[in-house]
C-alpha cells in the first residue's frame, strides 16, 4: 500500500470515528504530508476511544486548548466533535467560559466564528 493509500485510510477511520467529520486541516495533511496523517490517527486514538475520560469530554478539554491557543480553524473541529460524541451547546459554551478565564478575552473573540457557524448548522 502506497504512502497516501496509507494516508487516506487513516483519514477515513478517523472520520468515522469522529461521527463522520474530517476537519479541513486534516485533508490538507493527508494531501501534503501523508505520513503525517497516518501519524495523527495512531496519536488521536486517545481522543477517539473512552478511558478515565470519556471522548466528549476529551474534546471539550481540546476546545479549551486550541481556543486559548489561538487556533481558529481548530474551534469548529474540536467543537464539532464534541457535538458528534453528545456535547450540548450548553457544555461547549462552559468549555469556552473555562478558555477565557484561563487565555483572556481574546480567545472569546477568536473562537466566535467557529461556534456560531456549528451553532447555525445545529439548528
Amino acid at each position: 500500500m502506497s504512502e497516501h493509500e496509507k494516508a487516506k485510510k487513516a483519514v477515513e477511520e478517523l472520520g468515522e470515528k469522529m461521527g463522520g467529520y474530517v476537519p479541513s486541516t486534516l485533508i490538507h495533511i493527508k494531501d501534503h504530508k501523508p505520513s503525517l496523517a497516518v501519524l495523527i490517527k495512531d496519536m488521536d486514538r486517545i481522543m477517539v476511544e473512552d478511558g478515565a475520560l470519556d471522548r466528549k469530554t476529551k474534546r471539550l478539554i481540546a476546545l479549551a486548548c486550541v481556543s486559548v491557543r489561538m487556533c481558529d480553524d481548530c474551534v469548529y473541529a474540536q467543537a464539532k466533535v464534541a457535538k458528534n460524541y453528545g456535547a450540548s451547546k450548553e457544555e461547549i459554551l462552559e468549555a469556552l467560559n473555562v478558555a477565557v478565564l484561563t487565555g483572556g478575552m481574546p480567545v472569546w473573540s477568536n473562537a466566535k466564528k467557529g461556534i456560531t457557524s456549528l451553532f447555525d448548522e445545529w439548528d
